[in-house]
């Protein structure tokens, strides 16, 4: 019995020392490694606190690698880039960019080291305002929860062709935002 504890023991620590380091590493690492390798995330963000149906202007913002020059995404997508991901996999990495959104340590750790990526020219965040023209004159919260909707869901194309990249700095004021 102790002998097939002992080579239980042993085949359990020879599969945990060959686990993948993706699966090893926390949420940040891996949405880190995934923008860096050019996925690109693309999502609405507001203020803490504040109701996304009371915005009358959309706040939209994408993440990916400087290397990444495409400039145009889906609302709400996560782009795979070069990182050859996709199915499964492209929806793991989606729920990990999102995830480190939700907790205040993995936001403010994923925040700084993001910011450091765009101070060593290897990440990148845009934002731009969105949103139909009429957004502002809609009095009704339900009405203009539902133009988001109904512009989210069928996965309209956002443009951040005509706005900079965010300084680091830029970027740190989104990290009390989040995303929708």
């Amino acid at each position: 019995m102790t002998r097939f504890a002992v080579r239980a023991l042993g085949v359990c620590l020879l599969l945990l020392t060959m686990t993948p380091v993706v699966a090893a590493q926390n949420a940040v690492d891996a949405a880190l490694a995934f923008y860096a390798k050019g996925g690109a995330y693309c999502f609405r963000v507001a203020p803490f606190g504040t109701a996304l149906s009371e915005e009358t202007e959309w706040t939209v913002m994408v993440l990916t690698s400087a290397a990444n020059h495409k400039n145009t995404y889906r609302i709400r997508s996560v782009d795979p880039g070069d990182t050859g991901l996709k199915g499964s996999g492209l929806l793991t990495a989606g729920r990990l960019a999102n995830d480190v959104w939700k907790f205040d340590g993995t936001r403010a750790q994923f925040f700084e080291r993001f910011a450091q990526g765009i101070r060593d020219r290897k990440l990148r965040a845009r934002v731009v305002k969105a949103g139909p023209p009429n957004l502002a004159s809609i009095d009704s919260e339900r009405e203009r929860a539902e133009l988001y909707l109904s512009f989210a869901d069928k996965g309209t194309r956002v443009s951040f062709d005509k706005v900079p990249d965010l300084t680091p700095e830029q970027f740190l004021v989104y990290a009390e935002h989040f995303p929708d």
